[in-house]
């Protein structure tokens, strides 16, 4: 039997001697010393291992007898099962994630904001209480037809907590806080955050998570993330942060953007928050963002060196990695394979997840809010209307994508943000990698060091 290193095979360097192999098609973890996982990569003579060892990596599919071809082909199969499973999942789906897109209007001007054509069409145009009154009675039933065990709601906008939003604010509390289960969150620059504090807190019928995002150390924030006037903000985001946490007593997450070649100011702006105690704090969590023009074609070797360096210290500190990836920590006890929940990137096309703007027009991504040629559904003096798209997009998936079949991530990635792939190639069935591939490897390695840590010399047991 020929042996070869799977085409899904992937390695991650945990820096003591030791690598992290985990496979894209088994989805098996396991760890190795630096030097077989080496010898597998470069294909060299295995001669060393013994008939367990090489099982062992055999039954792991780390390594293969397949073709490349035939591996494909398992790769599909796999796709197309997990995929069936997960139509049937979304029948019965008994979680619902809403976004409310407040208004298109914004306080601020940043230099890379992805909103400013619809802004500025669309400013005026202001979410009223009638229209969360209706969208309550008349589209949440039927987007939502099943019994519900959570619900997640988020408010966007534009900047969701202008004044002028306060009665669509207070009209979705109040719903809201009829749910049995329910979380509300908003993204925010916080800039007005405390004219609305009185709507934050930790009880039912209460904002309890606020998002707010800085660009970097001070200086640079202070260079993007601003108003009109020019105007800087940190100050303004950074003491919300503290009033959110010490006086409002709800969660906080720190989006941290990530700007190509400017990791060193990401990097500042980390170093300051774990000097303030922010990075361990139980109520903040602190997660990294790179921006939507950010692809792994512009990465130089410094940044992958910074981000890796800052996404580990932010790990250890705070005991989660600070990506969107963070059901990736139950991947390192698979003794076997398993399969995925999912085989997307995000809820878009699922069934699970809708943005309202103040229009009624209903989108699957609130990236595409104000869009009229991209709404999925439009709420009009209560009557539902469905449009063809929303078939669309619930066929992105990878099994509709080919050009990640062969990617030893793809499972892990689902094939990136459909959005940004139609901005790039006109189509949404096409992959974005952006910087998935390196949040993917940092995400399992910060895990692996977290669990290794807290089991002692009994972690892995399957090493």
């Amino acid at each position: 039997m020929t042996l070869r290193a799977s085409s899904y095979l992937n390695q991650v360097d945990i820096g003591d001697g030791t690598t992290l192999l985990f496979n894209g098609l088994s989805m098996c973890i396991d760890v190795a010393p630096a030097a077989l996982a080496d010898a597998i990569k470069r294909e060299a003579d295995l001669s060393c291992l013994s008939d367990e060892e090489r099982r062992h990596l055999i039954d792991r599919g780390h390594l293969t007898d397949l073709s490349p071809a035939q591996e494909r082909e398992e790769f599909r199969k796999t796709i197309d099962f997990i995929s069936a499973r997960v139509k049937q999942t979304n029948k019965r789906r008994s979680s619902a994630s809403v976004t409310f897109v407040l208004t298109f209007d914004c306080n601020l001007a940043c230099t890379y904001c992805f909103q400013a054509p619809v802004s500025q069409r669309l400013r005026r145009h202001v979410m009223t209480s009638e229209l969360v009154d209706d969208f309550f009675a008349n589209g949440f039933p039927r987007l939502f037809p099943n019994r519900l065990k959570k619900s997640l709601f988020t408010l966007f906008g534009g900047e969701p907590l202008l004044p002028k939003n306060r009665a669509a604010i207070e009209r979705i509390l109040a719903h809201v806080e009829k749910f049995p289960s329910a979380r509300v969150n908003v993204a925010t620059n916080a800039t007005t955050l405390p004219r609305m504090i009185d709507l934050i807190g930790p009880e039912k019928g209460k904002i309890q998570s606020v998002q707010i995002t800085l660009d970097g150390d001070q200086p640079f924030h202070d260079q993007h993330r601003i108003p009109h006037n020019g105007r800087p903000t940190f100050d303004l985001m950074h003491k919300a942060i503290g009033r959110v946490v010490d006086e409002a007593k709800a969660d906080v997450a720190i989006r941290i953007h990530l700007h190509p070649h400017r990791l060193q100011s990401a990097e500042q702006l980390v170093q300051r928050l774990d000097r303030e105690g922010l990075l361990a704090h139980p109520n903040i969590y602190v997660y990294f963002s790179p921006l939507n023009s950010y692809g792994a074609d512009q990465q130089t070797a410094e940044d992958v060196e910074i981000f890796e360096r800052i996404f580990q210290h932010v790990a250890t500190k705070s005991g989660r990695a600070p990506s969107h990836l963070l059901y990736m920590n139950s991947f390192l006890h698979m003794q076997g394979k398993k399969e995925l929940p999912t085989v997307r990137y995000c809820g878009l096309g699922s069934g699970g997840f809708y943005t309202i703007d103040p229009l009624g027009g209903v989108y699957q991504c609130y990236d595409e809010a104000g869009d009229s040629s991209r709404r999925v559904a439009s709420l009009v003096d209560g009557k539902l209307e469905f449009f063809a798209l929303k078939d669309e997009y619930a066929r992105r998936t990878l099994d509709n994508l080919p050009g990640c079949l062969d990617c030893s991530l793809a499972i892990f990635c689902g094939g990136g943000c459909p959005l940004r792939a139609k901005d790039a190639t006109g189509s949404i069935f096409a992959p974005h990698c952006q910087l998935n591939k390196e949040f993917i490897r940092q995400t399992l390695k910060a895990y692996y060091l977290r669990q290794a840590a807290a089991a002692g010399d009994e972690f892995p047991a399957n090493g």
